[in-house]
């Protein structure tokens, strides 16, 4: 074949003629990272046969690299339905409905790629994470050291764990593994930020920063690892200066679950910083009146509580951790979040009760435990 330009005759690039070559062809451009060049050639792929499954799943990773997670989805439906024995495909289509928060999909699906595959490490890590997420910290914990039973010396598993027991308050335990992950790979930077993050949430600010300082050595554009920082250094400077009086230690947050390890599965539990001092008083906040049911779910509403936390936007904080609440009324850890809303706004009625519920719901729930016993002692100092 022959392209004319301008009365000269160039050789053209053959193009593949088959179904099965545009596969190919397709997945040296995902492979180098030519998302949208996939996605064409994938689309030709489908165009010519249109029970290729390979390329329908081929195309629904594309998609998913892209963030295109309900494209993927759609793509990911079609392949299963042409093979449903192949378990990448299960692993791949639970991955973007995590992404999508609806993390009973995510989970039905790894379970059946489990099933199939016990032994699939991504599957069990990426189910870990969607079990933490919504407050399954318990089975997240036992995927994530299934996970490194299999795989003893992936960094990025160790990350996961740590955050698993810091999540159970067990949290020697947590740092020993971010400690591990560091030792096996010292230039990894969400190593480094997983252990600051989990300092600056215990109140450890210098060793906090100083992590987090060299996680942005690592890498200097890491917008996460500069908030947090700026919080570690306001915190610490708090807690240099003076107070009227001693304040009741105040309650905190879960140190902050890690990424996902293969891919950014559901979106991590974000952190409050907890400054050594009670805030200022400010009017009673009114008890929490029942919300609307919202269509989203209640981890992706809990999250955006979780980040008005951080931001110290107490009341706009309520208003999503309420609506989480209605999503799921057993969301013990949407409760504990709003309990410490509720607290650092000096509301301790409404913090205690909050803590109650999250205790009620999951009894061995030690940072609630623990937050509750601040708010009846802040109360009790009244």
């Amino acid at each position: 074949m022959r392209c004319w330009v301008l009365f000269f005759a160039l050789p053209c690039a053959a193009q593949p003629q088959t179904s099965a070559a545009y596969v190919e062809q397709a997945a040296a451009h995902l492979q180098a990272g030519e998302m949208q060049l996939a996605i064409n050639a994938y689309s030709r792929a489908i165009r010519l046969r249109l029970d290729n499954d390979k390329a329908w799943a081929g195309r629904g990773r594309a998609y998913s690299q892209l963030g295109r997670y309900s494209s993927a989805i759609d793509d990911f439906d079609q392949a299963v339905r042409l093979n449903p024995a192949n378990v990448e495909v299960y692993v791949d289509r639970g991955y973007a409905y995590g992404r999508l928060g609806e993390f009973a999909n995510a989970i039905q699906d790894f379970n059946r790629a489990l099933k199939a595959e016990p032994g699939d490490v991504r599957a069990l890590s990426l189910r870990g994470t969607a079990y933490s997420v919504t407050g399954e910290q318990q089975l997240g914990f036992e995927d994530r050291q299934e996970v490194l039973r299999l795989a003893p010396n992936w960094a990025e598993a160790y990350i996961a764990r740590g955050s698993s027991y810091h999540e159970l308050g067990q949290h020697a335990q947590g740092f020993a593994d971010y400690d591990k992950a560091i030792d096996l790979e010292p230039d990894l930077e969400a190593a480094w930020i997983a252990r600051g993050a989990a300092y600056l949430v215990l109140g450890q600010y210098q060793e906090a920063i100083r992590d987090l300082n060299h996680a942005l050595e690592l890498k200097p554009s890491d917008e996460g690892a500069k908030v947090a920082l700026a919080q570690a250094q306001a915190a610490a400077a708090l807690a240099r200066a003076p107070v009227a009086q001693p304040a009741a230690e105040p309650p905190k947050l879960e140190a902050p679950p890690a990424p996902a390890p293969v891919e950014p599965a559901a979106p991590a539990e974000s952190v409050a910083t907890v400054p050594p001092s009670a805030p200022a008083p400010v009017p009673s906040t009114p008890s929490p009146a029942a919300p609307k049911p919202s269509r989203e779910s209640a981890p992706l509403h809990n999250q955006r509580g979780r980040d008005l936390l951080t931001a110290a936007r107490y009341r706009d904080a309520i208003d999503e951790l309420n609506a989480a609440i209605a999503a799921d009324p057993k969301f013990a850890m949407a409760y504990n979040a709003r309990g410490f809303a509720f607290y650092m706004l000096r509301d301790y009625s409404n913090a205690i009760a909050d803590f109650d519920k999250a205790i009620g719901l999951n009894p061995g729930y030690k940072n609630a435990i623990d937050n509750r016993a601040a708010a009846v002692k802040a109360q009790s100092t009244r």
